[in-house]
C-alpha cells in the first residue's frame, strides 16, 4: 500500500483497452479542425498576450481608419458640402490604397504563422498519419487564411459603406439602393488582392523554416520588385525595358482594382509602362498558378 504523503510513489491502474466511442468525423472533420486552429492561432485566441498584440493592433488600425474617414466625411459635408467632399475624400476604391498596405503587413504575419510551426515542430507527421492528404491540409490552411484576411478586407469596407449611407443627404436606404454595385466591386477587388498576396506568402512560408525570415522575404520581395520595376521604367531607355515593369507584382491588383471601379490608373507602374488591366490580370493568374503548383509540390514531398 502506498503512502499518500510521499509524492514519489505512484499507482498504475489497469483499466483495460477501451474503444473510442465519440463521433468519427473523418477527413472533413480533420480539415475543419485545422481551419479552426489556424484561425485561432493567427488572431491570438488562447495564446499569450504577446501573440495577440500585433494582429489586434492591425485590426484596431483598420477599424480606426474607417471611423476617421467617416468623421472626415461628416465634417467636410458640413463645411464644404457633400458634393465637394465626395471629390476630395477617398471612398471605396481609394480606401483600398490604405487598407492594402496594412493588409500586406497582416498577410506577412498570417502566412508564416499558419505553415512554418507545423513543419518545424514536427506536426506534419501527425496530420498525415490520419486520412488527410497534403492537398486537404493546404486547402484547410488556405481556408483559415481566407477567413482572417477576407474579413480584414471586407469588414472595414462594409462599415465604411454603412457609415457613408448614414451620412448621405439622400437617406440611408436610398444610398444603399443607389450603390448596389459596391456589393460586387469591393469583394471582386479584394479577391484579386487576396489571391496574389496569399500565393506569394504561402510560397515563402512553404520553403523558409523561420517565421520571421518568411515574413521578411515576402515584404522584401514585394517592395524590392517595385524598386526594380521603377529602375527599368526611369533609368533604362531600351524599348524592351518596359516589360521589366511587370515584375512590380504589388502594383497589379491596384491596376485591376482601378479597372473594376472604372477610374484612372496613372500612378500604377504597369499602366505607366503602357500595359492594360488585362495584362495585370494575366500576371496575377500566372503568379497564383505557379505558386500553387510549387507549394503543392513542396508538401507532396513532405507528406
Amino acid at each position: 500500500m502506498t503512502d499518500p504523503g510521499r509524492p514519489d510513489q505512484a499507482v498504475i491502474v489497469d483499466r483495460g483497452y477501451r474503444h473510442y466511442e465519440g463521433e468519427r468525423t473523418g477527413r472533413r472533420g480533420a480539415m475543419r479542425a485545422i481551419v479552426r486552429e489556424g484561425f485561432r492561432r493567427v488572431i491570438g485566441l488562447r495564446r499569450k498576450t504577446k501573440h495577440k498584440l500585433f494582429p489586434w493592433s492591425l485590426i484596431a488600425l483598420a477599424l480606426a481608419s474607417v471611423v476617421i474617414v467617416v468623421a472626415i466625411v461628416w465634417v467636410s459635408s458640413s463645411v464644404i458640402g457633400s458634393d465637394a467632399a465626395d471629390e476630395l475624400i477617398p471612398r471605396y476604391a481609394g480606401y483600398f490604397d490604405f487598407i492594402s498596405v496594412v493588409a500586406l503587413l497582416f498577410t506577412a504575419y498570417c502566412g508564416p504563422q499558419l505553415l512554418v510551426p507545423d513543419r518545424t515542430h514536427g506536426v506534419l507527421n501527425v496530420y498525415f498519419s490520419r486520412p488527410l492528404s497534403a492537398t486537404d491540409y493546404l486547402v484547410a490552411k488556405g481556408g483559415a487564411y481566407a477567413a482572417v484576411i477576407y474579413s480584414y478586407w471586407l469588414v472595414p469596407q462594409l462599415l465604411l459603406h454603412l457609415g457613408l449611407a448614414a451620412l448621405s443627404p439622400d437617406g440611408f436606404i436610398t444610398y444603399l439602393r443607389d450603390t448596389t454595385d459596391i456589393l460586387w466591386k469591393v469583394p471582386l477587388a479584394a479577391t484579386v488582392y487576396f489571391a496574389l498576396h496569399a500565393s506569394l506568402i504561402f510560397l515563402a512560408s512553404s520553403f523558409i523554416n523561420r517565421v520571421g525570415a518568411a515574413t521578411a522575404a515576402f515584404l522584401a520581395g514585394v517592395y524590392g520588385l517595385n524598386l526594380v520595376a521603377l529602375f527599368f521604367q526611369e533609368a533604362v531607355t531600351a524599348p524592351a525595358a518596359r516589360w521589366a515593369t511587370l515584375v512590380a507584382l504589388e502594383q497589379h491588383p491596384r491596376h485591376i482594382r482601378d479597372w473594376i471601379f472604372d477610374r484612372s490608373s496613372d500612378v500604377v507602374i504597369p499602366a505607366q509602362a503602357g500595359f492594360g488591366p488585362g495584362v495585370s490580370l494575366a500576371v496575377v493568374c500566372g503568379v497564383v498558378a505557379a505558386s500553387v503548383g510549387l507549394v503543392w509540390w513542396r508538401y507532396r514531398r513532405l507528406a
